[in-house]
């Protein structure tokens, strides 16, 4: 995947704060902490844009935002209890001693949600449990039996590894007139299935690539980080090696200047002298007078000797 399309995925924007976070997430406004961590966690992978055909990315990348937005609100005790009195989720925002920032929070879920770690806990407790069977005969009721849009609602669901198990769950549950046996499902003939199955595969191993591609993206995005980081820190040093050795310059010219100053004879026609540097006052002063007596002493020797003719 390019960086610049990967950067604009994970680009926070404004926050969503028009929403309301308790129904985005499905839950009712009693939930605990625990269920608002569940839900939460269950919709951020089925709405992860990382999980999104390329042509319902921006959309996926929406709806992940006002997920974690609805988190950021509903998962802090006070910016809950600010909204649940105010209705306003940007209010919620604005809490004394809060240093909450949206972006930060934003990338931080982002990475989190796919990382190998939260989605293999989350795994071990949702699949084969009585969360993901709910889900399986819910999504199998609201599609009427079309198992490739089941598969697409079913959080962590893979078709080329749960299809025998789902199919046990789902005609249990017919066969107990839990849910209805729809003609899509009954009537799925072995060709179409192993067809389905296949296509599955092919996509599964396509993401596969990409995933390797991505984590080698990520590597080299963070191994370009230490390196500008230990440039700078070099390039810190030799700033500063650098300005020291030009004061020790400036110094040293300062010193060789007063001693040629204070010890080269006077009148030396081939001795240095700055011609933007000017006379102290005081030599200004005594120069000035002299030019006075001077001029005064000239004055009267004209006078005298017109005075003798």
């Amino acid at each position: 995947m390019p960086k610049r399309q990967r950067d604009e995925e994970i680009e926070a924007g404004e926050a969503p704060t028009d929403i309301n976070p308790y129904f985005i997430l499905s839950i009712e406004e009693t939930a605990t902490q625990d269920e608002i961590k569940k839900a939460y966690r269950r919709a951020a992978l089925k709405h992860h844009p990382d999980k999104a055909a390329p042509e319902d990315k921006e959309t996926a990348h929406t709806k992940f935002q006002e997920i974690a937005f609805a988190f950021a609100i509903l998962s802090d005790e006070r910016r809950r209890k600010r909204y649940d009195t105010t209705g306003r989720t940007e209010e919620s925002l604005d809490l004394d001693d809060d240093d909450f920032d949206w972006t930060s929070f934003f990338r931080e879920q982002f990475a989190d949600v796919v990382s190998r770690e939260a989605i293999e806990n989350f795994s071990g407790k949702y699949k084969g449990g009585d969360e993901e069977r709910r889900d399986l005969l819910r999504f199998y009721t609201k599609h009427k039996g079309n198992m490739v849009k089941i598969y697409q609602e079913v959080i962590l669901s893979d078709m080329t590894e749960d299809e025998d198990r789902f199919r046990a769950i789902i005609d249990q549950a017919i066969k107990d007139d839990e849910v209805e046996a729809f003609t899509k499902y009954t009537e799925e003939s072995e060709n179409s299935r192993r067809k389905r199955i296949q296509r599955a595969q092919k996509q599964k191993e396509e993401e596969a690539v990409e995933a390797v591609e991505l984590e080698e993206e990520i590597k080299e995005k963070a191994n370009k980080k230490k390196q500008t980081k230990k440039t700078k820190e070099a390039g810190g040093m030799a700033d500063l090696a650098a300005l020291i050795q030009q004061r020790q310059k400036d110094r040293q010219g300062n010193f060789f200047a007063n001693i040629e100053a204070k010890y080269a004879p006077k009148g030396k026609k081939n001795a240095k002298q700055d011609p933007m540097d000017e006379p102290s006052e005081e030599a200004f002063a005594r120069n000035a007078k002299k030019s006075s007596n001077g001029d005064a002493s000239a004055g009267a020797s004209r006078t005298s000797k017109r005075v003798k003719k």
